[in-house]
């Protein structure tokens, strides 16, 4: 039996499917229905047809073939071999243009959930807070996004596939009860009767269902891992390290998957044989005891050889739902853990421009899960059009003041102004739309110069401005290194480029967002002296037109500050 959180789960998860266009899921089933029921008697109507072509002859007309020959009477159709032929071609084409329809209509429905729901969850995972972001693993994401979200509409698909089976199976019974009651009742004791004993393949589908996930991610985490050290690992020649443990994971995924198709394939061979069985014990028992009529007995068989495959579907669609059940509750947690969000798309002329300071009005603040209280009454002031450089010791909090500053946290009590104004919910966007971040490690994406450059700066920036702003940080002559300038394509920035040049490209995306407020998060820690120096005369230039903002450990560029605030 199931418990309470299992049958929670369950309807959990009827609530997603029927969330996903629940007309047209009615649809579907309406079209198995109508499939089931034109089959079984396309079926069924060959009762009448074997006897006109004489085909138990001698026998008297009973059962399905007396109800079609009082039927023909009273509607004054000719019950003869054309009549029946011409029904029974119209049945089939139109089975067929069900199934047909019914195709297209399942695939429409179930790539169409993927990806809704792989856009959704995306959208819910860039729109998270930060503190709620950082928390999270890349790799789960990664894998719930890719992987897990088809494995979800699998499942989806084996409940409909499962609930489809029901129908027909249903629709064969009832046409196999109105010729036989009693065969028919040894086929559905005996299908019973093997799903009970075959239950254990169902628990261990389940089982090795969590096994796949886990394979999964640990294949991921050391792919991932790999790209992250890769110049590491081919300076200290340990490409083995990463091969191993990639060949483990795979391994192991590679072991789950075939013990997988082993215990969906074992069942399926025991319901074939044992089906097999009954059909020739009805055979036997039909032609020799019960002297059921020839042509009903004829196609009472193939209503058997229907229902007992439709069995073993029943079966395979169960273990495969419940293969895929840890996929779906990553899925679902994913979803959960995540609120759906809105953008803040605020146009460049709302952002909000700094003129006076900004003030930091008793601040605390401690992360929740550690102790330590960073901040406690803390309050300082940035003035703005100045260069302000925050320094202090490992762990002091640098960093964490700028994302106080910039929003990322809020502060357990205390307040943020801008020009004597807090920061609100509400004005957030729109502070944050005036705001330049610079990080210690520049991030590129593959593409084109260009793209690069503008990909996160609201307005239309033409090539104009952009190689303007390349000439304000010394990185103009770049452009000219490739033959398509900026419509080059590149991948692997880190590679090519220097990191001095990496770091120039960086502060040029940045100040094309045209920002009041510019947040330097150690932007030169990673540079020689040179490069540094080279930088820091760039950014000196910049505090005529903005606020900058420099966290650094480094004591060499105290004297480039107007401002230092210690934490």
């Amino acid at each position: 039996m199931f418990n309470l959180a299992q049958i929670h789960f369950i309807v959990k998860t009827f609530r997603v499917v029927v969330s996903h266009r629940p007309a047209k899921l009615a649809l579907i089933f309406l079209l198995t229905l109508l499939m089931g029921v034109n089959t079984g008697f396309s079926i069924v109507l060959l009762i009448p047809l074997l006897q006109l072509l004489n085909i138990g002859v001698g026998a008297p007309k009973e059962g399905m073939a007396l109800l079609f020959q009082k039927m023909a009477d009273k509607t004054g159709i000719p019950l003869n071999i054309e009549t029946i032929l011409l029904i029974f071609t119209v049945l089939l084409t139109l089975t067929a243009l069900l199934q047909y329809w019914k195709s297209i209509l399942d695939a429409g429905y179930q790539q169409t959930f993927i990806y809704q729901l792989r856009r959704r969850l995306f959208r819910k995972i860039i729109l998270a807070d930060w503190p709620l972001l950082n928390n999270k693993s890349k790799t789960n994401h990664l894998q719930v996004l890719t992987k897990e979200v088809p494995n979800l509409a699998n499942y989806l698909y084996f409940y409909l596939r499962l609930l489809s089976s029901l129908i027909m199976t249903t629709t064969y019974v009832a046409y196999a009860m109105m010729v036989s009651v009693k065969f028919t009742w040894i086929i559905i004791l005996v299908g019973l009767a093997l799903f009970i004993l075959l239950r254990k393949f169902l628990f261990k589908a389940f089982s090795l269902g969590e096994g796949a996930v886990n394979s999964y991610n640990h294949l991921l985490k050391y792919i991932d891992d790999f790209w992250q050290t890769v110049k590491i690992a081919k300076v200290h020649s340990s490409e083995a390290y990463y091969y191993r443990k990639f060949d483990e994971a795979n391994t192991s995924l590679l072991d789950i998957e075939y013990s997988m198709a082993k215990n969906y394939s074992l069942p399926q061979l025991i319901y074939s044989l044992t089906g097999i069985i009954v059909l020739v014990f009805v055979v036997y028992v039909g032609n020799r005891i019960d002297q059921v009529p020839l042509a009903s007995f004829f196609i009472l068989i193939l209503l058997f050889s229907r229902i007992f495959p439709l069995f073993v579907g029943l079966n395979t669609d169960v273990n495969m739902i419940l293969a895929n059940v840890a996929s779906v509750k990553l899925v679902l947690q994913l979803d959960e853990d995540f609120t759906d969000n809105a953008f803040h798309l605020p146009v460049s002329h709302h952002a909000i421009h700094l003129d006076k300071e900004i003030r930091l009005e008793n601040l605390q603040f401690a992360y929740p899960d550690d102790h330590k209280q960073l901040y406690t009454n803390f309050s300082d002031t940035i003035p703005a059009k100045k260069l302000t450089g925050i320094i202090g010791e490992s762990g002091s909090g640098k960093t964490t003041l700028i994302d106080l500053i910039a929003g990322l946290q809020k502060p357990d009590t205390g307040k943020i102004l801008v020009d004597g104004h807090p920061i609100s919910e509400e004005m957030l966007p729109y502070w944050k739309s005036s705001i330049g971040y610079l990080p210690q490690d520049s991030f590129f994406i593959d593409g084109t110069f260009r793209e690069n450059l503008v990909w996160d700066s609201t307005p239309e920036i033409s090539d104009a401005e952009i190689i303007q702003v390349l000439e304000q940080v010394n990185a103009a002559h770049l452009v000219n290194r490739f033959k398509n300038g900026l419509d080059e394509y590149i991948v692997n920035y880190q590679f090519s480029f220097s990191g001095g040049e990496c770091q120039r490209l960086a502060l040029a995306r940045v100040l094309l967002r045209k920002p009041s407020l510019l947040l330097l998060d150690e932007a030169t820690s990673s540079l020689d002296p040179e490069n540094e120096a080279q930088i820091m005369e760039v950014i000196g230039a910049l505090k005529s037109r903005m606020t900058i903002v420099f966290v650094t450990h480094r004591t060499s560029i105290l004297p480039s500050f107007d401002k230092v605030i210690r934490v």
